[in-house]
């Protein structure tokens, strides 16, 4: 039986549709001019692919980087779809890999879980307010356990491609089919040009923070990343991570089809401000989207994809239509699964959020399946959470 959604703005990799969605058995067969019954009409709110977000360490009092069962997963899946996300890649501490391995691919009250991404252990911490905190160095062994540890549901590692055996470590998660993110560097422009011919990398974690900067006798790792040509890049778009003008460069040095928009949200993003605990440390949600510790470093943001399109949109001035890709097909591409999702396309699953003006999540829909209703889910945060809050 199909379902028909209305909207007068549809937003498709061909530009902007009035007319309607119509959904069979889980899958998109038609987008085209209104005609016949509808079953939801939008009337002027947007409807968009689902976001599909590759960087996320939790949401709404849900935690990816702490031990985790399935409910967890399944609740931090379900309040990710709070924010339109149809698709997601936790960012996982070893503690939760095998409860996210356990939800992976199958359908969830919420978003689809795509596999597990390692963000570590090899790093390298470069970039501004680093802290002196040592990780451990690169090994195939260590490597090889948190590959099994994942129960062949690890999809991307990101490691500091300058240490030493770190390509003995990448040439590993390729031959097992493993993305590599370039993450947490103290790299200069030839490490990341040497990693680049030698063993080659996959993506950027979160290109500009956490790396060396552009310096004009040494561009750094962030300049020779924009010299690459085959490379794709994680971006933060919340405007506290990475600057309107900084933005406006890397779009300029490359295509949008390369640039994946990521949230790079814990777990206390979308709770009230305020004080938490956190890894026996205290950490701080600010007014403005930041989670900070008491040294002033960024550890994460407390805003989501959605509110990040938003940004790009209203100040960076990127148009509607190339924010979505960048939230949307582009790491549907990265990721292998742009035939069967990431655009509002006949053939592929129907997987789609429905926004207002200010960028607020109204419903989310997962392979022809409402997750998420606005008028309806109230409760999609832990309770847990509010008892680390302590200010």
């Amino acid at each position: 039986m199909s379902t028909v959604l209305r909207s007068r703005r549809i937003v498709t990799e061909n530009g902007i549709v009035d007319g309607v969605i119509e959904i069979n058995e889980g899958k998109i067969v038609r987008v085209g001019p209104a005609e016949g019954p509808i079953d939801l009409d939008f009337e002027d709110q947007r409807i968009i692919p689902g976001i599909i977000d590759i960087h996320n360490h939790g949401f709404g009092g849900w935690s990816m980087t702490d031990p985790a069962t399935c409910r967890d997963v399944q609740g931090f899946a379900k309040a990710v779809a709070s924010v339109g996300v149809t698709g997601v890649l936790p960012t996982a501490k070893e503690e939760a890999f095998e409860a996210i391995a356990d939800c992976t691919d199958i359908p969830l009250e919420g978003a689809w879980i795509y596999g597990v991404h390692s963000e570590g252990p090899f790093w390298a911490r470069g970039g501004e307010n680093t802290v002196g905190e040592d990780y451990p160095l690169p090994d195939v062994e260590e490597a090889q356990r948190l590959i099994d540890k994942a129960k062949g549901k690890m999809v991307m590692m990101a490691i500091a491609p300058e240490l030493p055996k770190a390509y003995d470590v990448i040439r590993l998660l390729h031959e097992n089919g493993i993305k590599v993110a370039s993450a947490h560097t103290k790299a200069y422009s030839e490490d990341i040009h040497k990693a680049m011919q030698e063993v080659g990398l996959d993506i950027v974690t979160h290109l500009c923070n956490g790396m060396r900067g552009i310096h004009h006798r040494n561009v750094g790792a962030l300049g020779q990343y924009l010299l690459e040509d085959n490379l794709r890049y994680e971006l933060i778009t919340d405007l506290n991570h990475v600057c309107k003008e900084m933005i406006q460069i890397c779009l300029k040095m490359q295509p949008v089809e390369k640039f994946c928009l990521i949230s790079d949200s814990n777990y206390i993003a979308g709770l009230p401000t305020g004080h938490y605990m956190r890894y026996n440390k205290e950490m701080i949600a600010d007014e403005k989207g930041l989670i900070l510790d008491l040294h002033g470093r960024i550890c994460g943001s407390g805003k989501w994809v959605l509110y990040n399109i938003g940004q790009l949109v209203n100040v960076v001035g990127v148009s509607l239509e190339d924010a979505v890709r960048m939230a949307s097909l582009n790491p549907a591409k990265f990721l292998g699964i742009d035939q069967r999702t990431g655009s509002l396309a006949e053939g592929k699953q129907a997987d789609l959020a429905v926004i207002d003006d200010q960028y607020q999540c109204l419903m989310t829909i997962v392979e022809g399946r409402i997750v998420y209703d606005r008028n309806q889910d109230k409760d999609v945060f832990n309770p847990e959470a509010m008892k680390r809050k302590i200010a």
